[in-house]
């Protein structure tokens, strides 16, 4: 783990259902550890339980539809659940205002080669695990998956994250990306 943390103290075989702040009392980082870890566990296990293993909602059925064509892939925006992890492409411009989550969303499907947390290697050359070749996406046919997971996010990886009143992040994050 990347964070400074004093412990990590949940488990679920404890069946914790939440954590309740005490009056006058010291205010520790696992206790809110804990209770994001049983929030995170519940919504996983529930939305697996409600909607299966992987499953795109009606509300958004384009969501990760994948079209081929002119030689290039594009990904349809929307929403995907892969082992109870949401997986969400927000889309590309225009945007417009989604009424029913109250923000702006992308119109547009993402093309394969400009989607987020996709490192590539321009030059074709020997990369670390986590960087790969550009993939050529002429002919076919092609194997395209949905790749799911949640990962830890500090300042390095999004400098945004400094408060700027005191001049240091003073939390860490945990993303969910797909890919």
């Amino acid at each position: 783990m990347s964070f400074d943390t004093s412990r990590f103290s949940f488990h679920p075989w404890h069946d914790y259902f939440g954590v309740v702040m005490q009056q006058g009392r010291v205010q520790l980082d696992s206790d809110w550890n804990e209770w994001v870890a049983e929030l995170g566990r519940r919504l996983q296990a529930g939305t697996m339980d409600t909607v299966g293993r992987a499953v795109v909602p009606r509300t958004t059925p384009e969501g990760f539809h994948i079209l081929a064509a002119g030689g290039a892939l594009s990904i349809g925006l929307g929403r995907m659940y892969v082992d109870g992890l949401l997986a969400e492409n927000h889309g590309k411009p225009a945007l417009a205002w989604n009424a029913n989550l109250a923000e702006l969303s992308g119109t547009a499907p993402t093309p394969f080669l400009d989607q987020p947390y996709l490192p590539f290697n321009e030059t074709n050359q020997p990369v670390p695990a986590n960087i790969f070749n550009r993939p050529a996406l002429s002919g076919g046919p092609h194997l395209v998956y949905l790749d799911v997971w949640q990962r830890e996010l500090t300042h390095l990886q999004a400098p945004d994250l400094i408060e700027k009143a005191v001049g240091v992040d003073t939390t860490g994050r945990l993303q969910r990306s797909g890919r």
